[in-house]
């Protein structure tokens, strides 16, 4: 009886280590041979799924997107200023697992300085984030979109400098989280 392999799951497997090696060592410390060493595999099945560093490197910023909306979508049926907040703390870094997250997501922001494939899948993340936060600020608040846009922009930059703070130690994430909620009760 042949063996039925599960590829998803060994793609997942190998994107995890990808994302271990990114938050240990940022993209420049990833190589299709640290990765392997990472996932406990051989250089030939990493190259089975990605045929080169560059491919791996942006299938894990697609899956990191992916996850993030998938969890944003799940919110849907929520009020606009919980799925506001949703967007604003996911971000914040409440565990090792998040820590390593949030560490992973800034290193791609690091990268998208120079590297344009990179760039332009954060530029679009960015943008739908920015219109789903206007949307629910408008929605909240009945303000036009000009006026809606630059409060969640000012949200986001908020969220943004407050998560930097929490991965350095500066502010402990219980902290961050109650000032985005009460910088969104502010907008009630």
């Amino acid at each position: 009886m042949p063996k039925i392999v599960d590829h998803e799951l060994r793609r997942s497997e190998i994107v995890r280590a990808l994302w271990q090696v990114i938050a240990l060592h940022g993209i420049e410390g990833v190589s299709l041979r640290v990765v392997a060493q990472a996932a406990g595999v051989s250089i030939g099945r990493i190259q089975h799924y990605f045929d080169s560093r560059e491919t791996l490197v942006l299938a894990g910023l697609d899956r990191l997107v992916a996850q993030a909306v998938a969890a944003y979508d799940a919110t849907v049926d929520a009020p606009a200023r919980d799925r506001l907040l949703h967007v604003l703390v996911q971000q914040v870094p409440r565990t090792v697992a998040g820590r390593i997250g949030v560490a992973v997501w800034y290193a791609y922001l690091a990268a998208a300085i120079t590297d344009p494939r990179i760039r332009e899948v954060l530029a679009e993340a960015l943008r739908v984030g920015e219109a789903e936060c206007a949307a629910h600020v408008r929605a909240m608040r009945g303000i036009s979109e000009v006026d809606a846009v630059v409060a969640a922009r000012r949200l986001l930059a908020l969220s943004d400098g407050l998560t930097l703070r929490v991965l350095v130690g500066g502010l402990d994430a219980d902290h961050a989280i109650a000032v985005l909620h009460a910088e969104v009760d502010a907008i009630e």
